[in-house]
């Protein structure tokens, strides 16, 4: 399974899980998450298995290395480790003696030139031991700079809104406010937009946002819904979606991204949304 699809076999369990919230942590996991935390690569490693040994899937391929798996987490803390966050995706017994755990990780750290965040997907595959639960195989996802969906749920897009009237009514706000009108089209099927749409509350740009903007979501359906609406603010429906285009005031485009630049807002960072939100905000 290529990383790709880890992301996407995760999500897939973020779906189907119900009212996981309310069960009570896995006592081992809690252990190896409390090792994490404190930087500590020997209880990291503790925590996994040695017959068998582990597997661990990454981008690059299959490792068995458990100093490698325990090195990478346990290298956060020396890197300036602040939170680790976890959002528990999926926690079911497979049998009376293995247990799979799914979960996002928030890795939020201070860098000499200031705060940083990473996400990824983590999954895990314990098994009761005779020394108790330990880690068996596993796989995480490539680095994220920005935090991913855990389900598809929630409509960003609504198809019954009328979307001209929205974007007239957004350009007389944008004319009193002294501000632009920024046009997302996307679709609630699509994991990038809800990428963006996490991204836009960020606490780093949504008060950008919020001070010069003037957002408006245009649903374009299954690629066949406010069409002509795309194609006046010179756009293809070809590049995908999620896409974005800058008014001023008056109606005039003075971005659109017809480069299919946010189709994969997955790989984006905030600082690329940061300097896209800067680029085209008003002058004051």
């Amino acid at each position: 399974m290529r990383p790709g699809g880890i992301v996407r076999a995760v999500v897939l369990l973020a779906l189907a899980a119900a009212g996981l919230a309310a069960q009570a942590p896995f006592p081992p996991f809690a252990r190896w998450l409390a090792a994490v935390r404190a930087g500590d690569a020997a209880a990291i490693a503790a925590c996994y298995s040695t017959a068998p040994p582990p597997q661990f899937l990454v981008s690059t391929g299959v490792f068995t290395a458990t100093a490698r798996e325990a090195g990478f987490w346990a290298a956060w803390k020396k890197a300036g480790l602040t939170r680790l966050g976890i959002a528990l995706i999926a926690d079911r017994a497979v049998g009376p003696n293995l247990r799979q755990l799914g979960f996002e990780a928030g890795i939020h750290y201070r860098s000499p030139r200031g705060p940083k965040s990473f996400y990824l997907f983590v999954q895990q595959t314990w098994m009761r031991q005779p020394a108790g639960w330990r880690i068996v195989g596993g796989g995480r996802s490539d680095l994220m700079r920005l935090k991913q969906p855990l389900s598809l749920q929630g409509d960003i897009y609504a198809k019954s809104a009328d979307a001209g009237a929205q974007i007239a009514a957004a350009l007389r706000s944008a004319k009193r406010e002294h501000k632009r009108v920024l046009l997302d089209f996307g679709g609630n099927w699509c994991y990038d937009c809800h990428v963006l749409d996490l991204a836009f509350r960020r606490s780093d740009l949504a008060p950008l946002l919020r001070a010069d903007y003037v957002l408006v979501n245009v649903d374009v359906g299954e690629f066949n819904y406010n069409l002509a609406i795309v194609r006046r603010y010179h756009l293809s429906i070809m590049q995908g979606v999620p896409m974005l285009a800058v008014l001023d005031s008056s109606g005039k485009v003075l971005a659109s991204s017809s480069d299919g630049a946010f189709q994969a807002a997955r790989a984006l960072g905030p600082q690329a949304l940061i300097a896209f939100l800067n680029t085209w905000k008003p002058a004051r």
